[in-house]
């Protein structure tokens, strides 16, 4: 036996746990020069070499783009202080979930004592309007009952019709302000009413605008706030954004709207389904990347905001690709190459390019064929008994 059969017996023998006792039934030999290694049937199962076929398949080229979720903004709302005042309460934390109109904190302001004033005043003001109007066209009434008959100058009559005139516009002017000041109450949230009492009436509620999840508290009770001053965050989290950037050069892959899909590291087994909505018109001209934004539903409220998506988009032209298991792609002289089963216990080098990896499987540009054979448990003894062989002497 010449020391190439010998050390490839003893490389095999180590693979499966020590020395065969009859080497001649396991022997395997090699030629580095031509890339060939030949077994015996005994040889590659004890080793346990294992083959798969080159598989072809139709693929899309996917764009990866790490991104954040975030929070839908058209079903998200910065709650601030419509009026000057202190905060009296806030019945709320951060996680509440709460129902459109919900009140979530109250706001005790003076100003609403002078707005409740204004009301009650425009109410005694259309009462004396209306009776005054009430007056004037009763008078205007009589007064055609006599210039009818001849017993009213038609000049008087003309100036009660004038006073009717008048006591109508102010009927109307007492009207539009009280509509005015109504108004005012329903835009501090109040409801004005006749028989409303304003000392059961002077905090400023703070509504949610619509169902959904308070996110944040800014305010506590007790402290003084100013028109505009920052209260609550609500959201609906039922559909959030994911935001990702992508490099300049890619933007020719993508169209909106397009169906995208994107994995988050809570949810590790998981891939969410989105649309892409949204391709930016500025590129960072740090990092020569646009923005873009899908939009994913969440029902079940696992998506988080402020977490990190991987961002995937199948995009391109749909193309065939020859795919081999990982393991079948070993590095030999800092080339990828693969063994190939020439024939029964002859398996051949074969230098091959390699593309992308797609769960498991290598891309192989170049070097194989669809359906040929390739070692792919023991490839690495194979690569073995060819470049670890003694000089011949």
């Amino acid at each position: 036996m010449n020391r190439a059969t010998l050390f490839a017996v003893l490389v095999f023998g180590m693979a499966c746990g020590g020395p065969p006792e009859d080497v001649t039934e396991t022997a395997a030999t090699a030629d580095p020069a031509a890339g060939i290694v030949t077994m015996t049937e005994a040889g590659r199962a004890a080793a346990g070499i294992t083959t798969a076929p080159v598989r072809e398949t139709v693929h899309t080229d996917a764009l990866e783009a790490l991104g954040v979720v975030s929070l839908d903004e058209r079903r998200s709302a910065r709650l601030g202080a419509i009026v000057d005042g202190v905060v009296a309460d806030v019945l709320v934390q951060p996680g509440d979930r709460v129902e459109a109109g919900a009140v979530l904190a109250l706001i005790l302001s003076h100003h609403i004592h002078d707005v409740w004033a204004e009301y009650f005043s425009a109410l005694a003001q259309r009462q004396e309007a209306e009776a005054e109007f009430d007056y004037a066209r009763t008078a205007e009434s009589r007064a055609e009952r006599l210039l009818n008959d001849k017993a009213l100058a038609e000049q008087e009559f003309q100036r009660i019709r004038a006073d009717r005139v008048a006591a109508e516009e102010a009927l109307a002017a007492a009207r539009a302000e009280v509509r005015r000041t109504e108004q005012d109450l329903q835009h501090y949230g109040l409801t004005p009413g006749p028989e409303a009492d304003p000392r059961e009436n002077e905090h400023v509620p703070v509504r949610a605008p619509f169902a959904g999840a308070v996110i944040e508290r800014l305010v506590s009770p007790g402290e003084a706030v100013t028109l505009g001053v920052p209260l609550l965050v609500v959201a609906d989290l039922s559909r959030v954004w994911i935001t990702a950037e992508v490099p300049e050069a890619d933007l020719h892959r993508l169209s909106a709207p397009e169906p995208v899909e994107f994995s988050v590291t809570a949810w590790p087994d998981d891939v969410f389904a989105a649309t892409l909505t949204t391709i930016g018109d500025v590129i960072n001209p740090a990092t020569r990347r646009v923005t873009v934004r899908a939009e994913a539903d969440n029902a079940d409220g696992r998506l988080k905001p402020e977490m990190f998506a991987n961002l995937t988009v199948a995009s391109g032209t749909p193309r065939d690709v020859l795919l081999v298991p990982a393991a079948a792609v070993q590095e030999l002289a800092g080339e990828p190459v693969v063994f190939v089963e020439a024939g029964p216990g002859e398996f051949r080098r074969r230098r091959v390019a390699i593309g992308a990896t797609f769960d498991g499987d290598v891309e192989i540009r170049e070097g194989l064929a669809a359906g040929e054979l390739v070692a792919v448990e023991g490839a690495f003894l194979l690569k073995s008994a060819l470049i670890g062989l003694p000089e011949e002497e």
